[in-house]
C-alpha cells in the first residue's frame, strides 16, 4: 500500500473514533433518566409492591380488593412474567411523607401491552382509572408510544394503584414511579434519542436506495430492506412508530410483531449471503444458511396466524441458530481473502450486544433500564455505520477488482494492453521520452493448434516469468504496476506477444544501440527452450521498438502499433529485430485518412492507370505494355503504389482496386486494337489478396464482358508468393483462366517461393524476370548465370520470356543473345499515362 493510501486510511479511522466518542459523550450527556425513579424510602415516598398472576383472565377489581390476601407481597422484579395467556394484577402502595401535595407519573415500558388497566384507590374506594394499551382506541401519540399514568398524592396522603396487565405476547412491563419533572426529562431524552435514531436510518437507507437505483447492486436493497425491518420493528417494540406510521398501520404490525421480528432476521441474513457474493460461491455453510432464510421467510408467513404466545418463544429459539449461523458465514468467507469484510464482522459486535440485551429484559433475566431499554437501538445505530463503511470498503474492492480484471488477462494474470496504455498516458503527462519494445515468440500462432489452453497458458507464464527476471534489475525498463510487493514491468497483449516500456535518456540512435544490446539476453534466455509435459519446445523471439521522438500528442495504442510495424519490418528482413521509424510510415491517423481518400478516389476515377511498353526486341515491334497504378494525393502528392497497395490490402479494398484496374486496362487495349493494334498485349498485377477471394472470376468475367477485345491479349501477371498459400485454389483459378483465353504470368520471377513444381504443373504462358537480376548483368556472372539458366528452362517449357529492369544498350544485347525475346524498361520508355503512351506508340521507331 503507497503512503498515501495509508495516510487516507489513518485519517478515516481516525474520524471513525472521533464519531464513536461523540456518540458516546452524546449518550453519557442523556445519563440514564430511570435512575431518577421514585424508590421506597426516597425523595419522602414510602412504596410498597404486590403481585398476583390471575391465571383465568377474569379475576375483577372487586373481587380483588375484597380478598386482598391473594396477593404477593414481593419485589415486582420477582414476577414471573410469561409468554402464557394470562392476566397479571400489580399493587402499589404509595405513601406521601411530605408536607406538601406531589405531582408523580407512574410510567409503564412496555407499548406492545394489549391491555392496560390502572385503578387508583383511596380507602379501599376507586377514585379513578384510565384504560390504556394498543387495543384500546382514542388514545393520542403520547399515551401510545410512552405510556403513563399521573397522579397527585397529597401532603401525608396514601394511595393504592392496582394495575392490570394482559397480552398475547410479551407481558413483562418494567413500571416506574417518577416526579412530573423527572418525567418530563425521562420523555425528552427519549424523544431525544429516538429522532436521533430515526434521522439517521432513513438518511442512510435513501442513501443506499440511491446507490442501488445507480449500481444495480442488490446487496444495497437488501441493505435498505434491513435498515426498514429494523426502523418498523423497534417503532413498534420501543414505541416511536407511532409518531412515523399511521395506526392503522401499527395496529397491524403490532399485531403481527413476531413477523416483524423475524423480517430483521431475513434482512440480516441475506445481506450477509449478499455482501459475500455467497450465493455465488455455493459453499455448505452458504447453503445452509439460505435453507435458513427459506425457513425464516416461511415462519414470518406462519407466525402471523398463529398466537403471540406461541410464536413468540419459537422466535426465539430460531434467533438463537442467527448468530452461529451467521459466525460460520462470516468465518467462511473471510478465509476467502475478503478482507474488506473486516468493518462488517465489527459491526456484528454492538447488534449482538443489543440484540442479546432486549430478549433478557423481556424474559426478566436482568432489570429494565432507560440504556438498556434503548440498547438494540443503540446498537443498530453504530452497526449500520460500521456496515456503511463496510458496503464503501467492498465497493473499493469491486472497483479494485474491475480494474483488476480489465487490465490483466483471466487465465494467466499477466498484465494486458489496457495497463501498459495507462502506463503509458500516466508518462505522456509528465513528458517522460520512452520507448515501446514488442516482445514476439516465433512462430507461436503455428505452435497453438497442437497444445491445450493449459498448457498455451502454462507456456506464456513460463516465458514472461523469464522475461520479468531478467528485467527485474534493469532500472531503465519501466514499472508498469506495483502491488503488494510485487513488480511487474512486463505486459502480454496478444497470443505470444509481450510489451515493456524502455525509458529514453539520450537520442534515440544511442538509445537504439542501447536496447539491441540490453535485449540480447532475449535469445539467449529463449534458445533454453521451454518443457510441457513430455513435449519440448525451441523458442526464440522477434523484437520491435518505437521510439517516442517528436511523438507527444499521438496515441498510446498508435505508439503500440508503429512498435508492431516496427516487428513485422524486422521479421520481413529477416533481422528478428526492428525499430520504427517515422519517415518510413504513416501514422495509424494519416493511414486511416489515407484509406478513406483512396476509396473515395478510386469511386471518383481520381487514380490513373500508366503504361510502360514491352518490346519484341526481334520483331522490332510493341509487343504491349505492362498497366501500372498511380495515386497523386491532393495533399501528400505522389504515393507510391507500395504504400497504397498495401494499405487496400489492408483495408479489404484491394479486390475493388484491382477490378478498376482491369476495367481500365480493357478499356485502354480495347481503344488501342481501334488504333490499329491488332496484336497488342496488356499485363496487369493480380494481388494474392484477389486469388484468394472466392468470387474473383465471376467479377472479373463481368467486368471484360464489357469490351470487345480478346482475351488472349489480356495476361494476368501472379507473383510467386500467390502460390504458396493455397496450390490447389490456383491450380483452380489458373485453369479457369486459361480456359477463358486469359494468360497468366509468373512475376517477379526468383525473388519468392519458386518451385519448378508449381512451373511445371500450372498452365503458365509467360515468365517474367527481376529487374534485380537483370541490371547488373554486365558485371556480375551470378546474375547472368541464374538469367541464362532461367531464359532456357522457359523455352524448354514453351513459356514466353519478359525480362524488366533494363536500362541500357549493353543490358539489352546480353539479354538479346541469351535468347530473351520481349523487354522491358527505362532504356525504352519509363511508365507514362495512357494519352501519353499513345503519342509514344504514334512515333516509336526502332533504332
Amino acid at each position: 500500500m503507497l503512503f498515501k493510501e495509508k495516510l487516507n486510511h489513518s485519517l478515516a479511522y481516525l474520524i471513525l473514533g472521533m464519531f464513536i466518542m461523540l456518540v458516546y459523550q452524546y449518550v453519557i450527556s442523556i445519563s440514564d433518566p430511570t435512575q431518577n425513579a421514585i424508590q421506597n424510602g426516597q425523595q419522602g415516598f414510602d412504596v410498597e409492591e404486590a403481585f398476583l398472576i390471575d391465571t383465568s383472565g377474569e379475576l375483577t377489581l372487586a373481587q380483588l380488593l375484597s380478598n386482598k390476601a391473594l396477593l404477593v407481597k414481593q419485589p415486582l422484579s420477582e414476577i414471573p412474567w410469561n409468554f402464557s395467556s394470562q392476566a397479571y394484577w400489580i399493587h402499589l402502595v404509595v405513601h406521601n411523607n411530605n408536607q406538601h401535595a406531589v405531582d408523580i407519573v407512574s410510567h409503564f415500558s412496555n407499548p406492545m401491552l394489549e391491555q392496560l388497566a390502572i385503578y387508583q384507590v383511596i380507602n379501599n374506594k376507586l377514585v379513578d382509572e384510565k384504560e390504556l394499551g394498543w387495543q384500546v382506541s382514542g388514545l393520542d401519540r403520547m399515551s401510545r408510544s410512552i405510556p403513563s399514568y399521573d397522579i397527585t398524592v397529597g401532603k401525608e396522603q396514601t394511595i393504592e394503584l392496582y394495575i392490570r396487565i394482559a397480552t398475547e405476547g410479551i407481558a413483562n412491563t418494567p413500571i416506574d414511579l417518577y416526579t412530573k419533572d423527572d418525567f418530563s426529562n425521562l420523555v425528552r431524552f427519549t424523544f431525544l434519542i429516538w429522532g436521533s435514531f430515526v434521522g439517521i436510518l432513513i438518511a442512510m437507507a435513501l442513501y443506499n436506495l440511491v446507490l442501488f437505483l445507480g449500481l444495480k447492486d442488490s446487496v444495497y436493497l437488501l441493505y435498505v430492506g434491513y435498515i426498514t425491518s429494523v426502523l418498523v420493528m423497534l417503532g413498534v417494540v420501543i414505541g416511536f412508530g407511532h409518531y412515523i406510521f399511521p395506526e392503522s398501520i401499527i395496529r397491524f404490525l403490532r399485531e403481527n410483531i413476531v413477523a416483524a421480528n423475524v423480517s430483521v432476521m431475513i434482512f440480516t441474513l441475506s445481506f450477509a449471503l449478499s455482501f459475500f457474493n455467497a450465493f455465488e460461491n455455493k459453499t455448505r455453510t452458504a447453503i445452509v444458511c439460505s435453507g435458513y432464510v427459506i425457513y425464516l421467510i416461511a415462519f414470518s408467513f406462519i407466525s402471523m396466524f398463529l398466537p403471540e404466545y406461541i410464536a413468540a418463544p419459537i422466535f426465539f429459539v430460531s434467533m438463537a441458530f442467527l448468530y452461529p449461523a451467521a459466525f460460520l458465514l462470516i468465518v467462511q468467507q473471510y478465509k476467502i481473502n475478503y478482507q474488506w469484510a473486516r468493518l462488517y464482522i465489527v459491526s456484528w459486535i454492538p447488534l449482538i450486544v443489543g440484540g442479546t440485551l432486549q430478549p433478557m429484559v423481556l424474559t426478566g433475566v436482568i432489570e429494565d433500564s432507560f440504556i438498556i431499554h434503548h440498547a438494540l437501538m443503540i446498537g443498530v445505530l453504530f452497526e449500520i455505520v460500521l456496515m456503511a463503511m463496510a458496503l464503501a470498503k467492498r465497493m473499493q474492492y469491486k472497483k479494485e477488482q474491475a480494474l483488476y480484471n480489465a487490465t490483466h488477462e483471466p487465465e494467466t494474470r499477466l498484465a494486458n494492453t489496457y495497463l501498459l496504455e495507462a502506463k503509458m498516458k500516466k508518462l505522456f503527462e509528465r513528458n517522460s521520452s520512452f520507448a515501446v519494445c514488442i516482445i514476439e515468440i516465433s512462430d507461436f500462432s503455428n505452435l497453438l493448434p497442437y497444445i491445450s489452453n493449459t498448457d498455451n497458458n502454462d507456456l506464456t507464464l513460463m516465458v514472461a516469468q523469464a522475461i520479468e527476471r531478467k528485467l527485474y534489475n534493469k532500472n531503465n525498463f519501466l514499472i508498469l504496476e506495483y502491488e503488494k510487493n510485487k513488480i511487474t514491468k512486463l505486459a502480454r497483449i496478444n497470443e505470444g506477444v509481450f510489451a515493456v516500456l524502455f525509458e529514453i535518456t539520450s537520442t534515440a540512435s544511442k538509445e537504439q544501440d542501447r536496447l539491441k544490446i540490453q535485449l540480447d539476453f532475449l535469445q539467449s534466455e529463449m534458445e533454453k527452450g521451454a518443457q510441457l509435459g513430455k513435449l519440448f519446445i525451441n523458442l526464440s523471439t522477434n523484437v520491435g521498438i518505437s521510439l517516442l521522438e517528436h511523438q507527444k500528442e499521438i496515441l498510446a495504442s498508435d505508439i503500440i502499433k508503429q512498435a508492431y510495424q516496427a516487428l513485422e519490418k524486422g521479421k520481413r528482413e529477416g533481422m528478428g529485430f526492428g525499430i520504427y521509424k517515422q519517415k518510413e510510415a504513416f501514422n495509424v491517423a494519416q493511414r486511416l485518412a489515407l484509406a478513406s481518400d483512396l476509396q473515395q478516389a478510386l469511386r471518383s476515377n481520381e487514380l490513373e492507370l500508366f503504361h510502360q511498353p514491352q518490346i519484341d526486341i526481334n520483331k522490332k515491334i510493341v509487343d504491349g505494355s505492362e498497366v501500372l497504378l498511380r495515386w497523386q494525393h491532393h495533399d501528400y502528392g505522389f504515393i507510391a503504389p507500395d504504400v497504397f497497395i498495401k494499405l487496400a490490402e489492408d483495408t479489404g479494398i484491394i479486390n475493388e482496386l484491382t477490378l478498376w484496374v482491369v476495367d481500365r486496362a480493357c478499356r485502354d487495349l480495347e481503344k488501342i486494337i481501334s488504333l490499329g493494334y491488332n496484336d497488342y498485349n496488356v499485363s496487369v498485377n493480380i494481388s494474392g489478396k484477389d486469388i484468394s477471394e472466392p468470387h474473383f472470376l465471376t467479377h472479373v468475367k463481368k467486368v471484360i464482358g464489357q469490351y470487345d477485345i480478346p482475351l488472349s491479349s489480356l495476361t494476368f501477371e501472379l507473383t510467386e508468393s500467390v502460390m504458396v498459400n493455397d496450390f490447389h485454389h490456383l491450380s483452380q483459378i489458373m485453369n479457369e483462366l486459361s480456359s477463358m483465353g486469359i494468360h497468366v504470368a509468373i512475376d517477379d520471377y526468383g525473388t519468392g517461393y519458386s518451385s519448378l513444381l508449381y512451373i511445371s504443373q500450372l498452365p503458365f504462358n509467360e515468365l517474367k524476370i527481376d529487374k534485380s537480376f537483370v541490371m547488373n548483368l554486365d558485371t556480375s556472372e551470378r546474375d547472368l548465370t541464374i538469367v541464362r539458366t532461367t531464359i532456357e528452362m522457359a523455352k524448354n517449357l514453351g513459356l514466353k520470356v519478359v525480362a524488366e529492369g533494363i536500362e541500357s544498350k549493353v543490358i539489352e544485347e546480353i539479354l538479346k543473345r541469351h535468347g530473351c525475346q520481349i523487354m522491358q524498361g527505362y532504356y525504352y520508355q519509363k511508365p507514362v499515362g495512357f494519352r501519353e503512351h499513345l503519342a509514344w506508340l504514334a512515333r516509336y521507331q526502332v533504332d
